[in-house]
């Protein structure tokens, strides 16, 4: 364990702290009030689902200005992914809001009225046919993506050289063992909370988990020369 957290920052014990204050909190009123654990701890437009969206913008930040810094020192696919990340991570924010709808007050049309189970301006809420994209891409498929990430990636990473090159060759940021042992110890966590809605809690510990992981991965010194400024 000391190995794991020997060049932890103090940026990130103070988000870690945050994490595990929040997991706790859910925890508690997830087995004591249900109710304030729905409807006040995890609504709509609340700290949590605003929190959530602030971490998604920083990560979008922190790709973005490693870029900037580090492009000249880097050949073009650094910027590839690089950029597929912000976009993906501000796509992701956007549809956490429905795209401000909400802070707008922009109206629904009818389309996402007829396709959208919650009548919002967003796609992972849309149904086609009896499948909702939420469950399926959002939710089992994503989850999927993020524990190979989490786990398989990293195990990889540090066994077999082939796939390490082929990850270092894409600028891949590789999590550290802490932010896996988190992921997995959050996973665990919220899955016994008994509210339906509590992958809310989830979603908010994995996008500051990820954040954590662009901010500070294993392979920093080859996505941040240190000579290079």
């Amino acid at each position: 364990m000391s190995k794991t957290l020997k060049d932890i920052t103090k940026f990130e014990k103070i988000w870690l702290a945050v994490l595990i204050s929040s997991v706790i909190l859910g925890l508690y009123w997830g087995f004591t009030n249900p109710d304030f654990f729905t409807n006040y701890y995890l609504k709509e437009d609340g700290v949590i689902e605003y929190a959530t969206v602030l971490f998604l913008i920083g990560s979008c930040l922190t790709v973005f200005r490693r870029w900037k810094n580090y492009r000249k020192q880097h050949v073009v696919r650094f910027g590839l992914i690089s950029w597929i990340v912000i976009l993906a991570f501000f796509f992701v924010a956007g549809e956490e809001v429905s795209w401000g709808q909400r802070i707008f007050q922009l109206e629904t049309s009818e389309y996402f009225k007829e396709n959208n189970a919650q009548e919002e301006l967003n796609l992972h809420n849309l149904t086609v046919g009896e499948v909702k994209i939420n469950k399926l891409v959002f939710g089992l498929l994503l989850t999927t993506a993020i524990l190979i990430y989490m786990i398989l990636v990293p195990l990889l990473y540090h066994k077999v050289k082939s796939i390490k090159k082929f990850l270092d060759f894409w600028y891949i940021p590789i999590p550290k063992l802490r932010h896996s042992l988190a992921y997995l110890l959050l996973l665990g966590l919220i899955s016994i909370i008994p509210p339906g809605k509590k992958w809310e809690l989830l979603e908010f510990g994995s996008v500051l988990i990820f954040m954590l992981i662009l901010l500070y991965p294993f392979n920093k010194p080859l996505l941040e020369p240190e000579n290079s400024l």
